[in-house]
């Protein structure tokens, strides 16, 4: 087992794009003597606006240079809805690390708030270190919890349109500015298309019932894509880097896990909404979240990548709600022109 007796105090505190950075503080770690292994980390969460925090750990084993453990045997104050206030961590330690023992780690905590004045509502990051795949890149920095949805791309049509970044011709939306003017960013004509406009503003639609709001848009080229990440200060994640999170430490298939079914992901027609017609999305969050804390890594929509396939094609990955079960392993690589705004969804990254 680990012996994780001695384990300094570490003081971080997270400094976001947020309407006010959450702050952790007053961070202690200190193993049971019971012999159970359970690690108890204390820490405090304030964040002046009163935020719910999502909350993470990682481990050092080499004094605080690297933290390249991420503890998966948490129970207690983390993940997603941490309130301000005291809070504790119980990290069962024997799992995590079997046979381990040593007296140089340490514990980083980390808070997001999840707000970005900056970038559309809900966005919320979650921090990976991840080594990647075999003779690729791996991935540091904050990916979306969720694909980008309905509402959060109409907020952006709506605040680039407002800045004279984007423009619309027979309802098809192209982009009016930078390296991409001229470009098709967002094809509103096609009836998969949740996106309408009328009155001046862009807005979700609802069909059967259903407000698409909380759906991953889809109908969105990669010119459109990049768009939207460089408006808000974001990006694109290369293939390599969707990959390193998506495959967890190594052992996934797909982006749910070794396994795929319908209770874990959308895919191959399932429509497990009864949607009248194509697209048959479901609310981002409707599945559970897998690896690194990510939902919806398989299936739902395709994701663009900032990867060349060959030529002029742009890579996506993760399959999505019409595609097959193999379309959404972690290794299936996609490809289209950048200019097609059928399949593409967005799933950004930030550093």
């Amino acid at each position: 087992m680990k012996n994780l007796a001695v384990i300094c105090v570490l003081l971080y505190s997270s400094i976001l794009f947020a309407n006010s950075a959450p702050e952790v503080t007053n961070v202690q770690a200190n193993q049971r003597t019971d012999g159970s292994g359970i690690v108890e980390i204390s820490y405090t969460l304030s964040d002046a606006d009163g935020d719910a925090c999502q909350i993470s750990a990682a481990v050092s084993d080499d004094g605080g240079e690297t933290y390249s453990i991420t503890p998966t045997d948490l129970s207690g104050d983390t993940g997603g809805n941490i309130t301000p206030g005291s809070r504790t961590i119980y990290w069962n330690s024997k799992a995590d690390l079997p046979g381990e023992y040593g007296e140089n780690y340490r514990v980083k905590i980390t808070a997001d708030d999840g707000q970005s004045p900056e970038g559309p509502a809900g966005m919320v990051w979650v921090y990976i270190d991840d080594p990647g795949v075999s003779g690729h890149e791996g991935f540091t920095g904050y990916m979306s919890k969720y694909e980008t949805t309905n509402a959060q791309y109409c907020q952006y049509l709506n605040d680039a349109l407002a800045s004279g970044d984007i423009e619309m011709n027979n309802y098809n939306i192209y982009g009016s500015s930078g390296d991409y003017s001229g470009q098709i960013y967002y094809d509103m004509d096609d009836t998969h298309a949740q996106i309408s406009y009328s009155d001046g503003s862009f807005y979700v639609k609802t069909r059967d019932g259903y407000d698409m709001s909380d759906h991953p848009v889809v109908e969105v080229s990669w010119y459109g894509a990049i768009g939207f990440c460089e408006y808000y200060g974001y990006r694109l994640p290369t293939e390599w880097e969707w990959q390193a999170a998506a495959d967890y430490d190594g052992s996934y298939t797909y982006g749910c896990g070794t396994s795929i079914d319908h209770s874990k992901a959308n895919y191959d027609d399932d429509n497990p909404l009864g949607l009248s017609g194509w697209p048959y999305t479901t609310p981002v969050g409707y599945y559970p979240a897998f690896g690194y804390g990510l939902c919806d890594m398989a299936g739902n929509a395709w994701e663009w990548t900032n990867s060349i396939y060959s030529d002029n094609y742009r890579v996506l990955r993760g399959g999505s709600w019409y595609y097959y079960d193999y379309n959404c392993s972690v290794s299936y690589r996609f490809s289209y022109v950048p200019y097609y705004a059928s399949y593409g969804g967005i799933r950004a990254v930030r550093p």
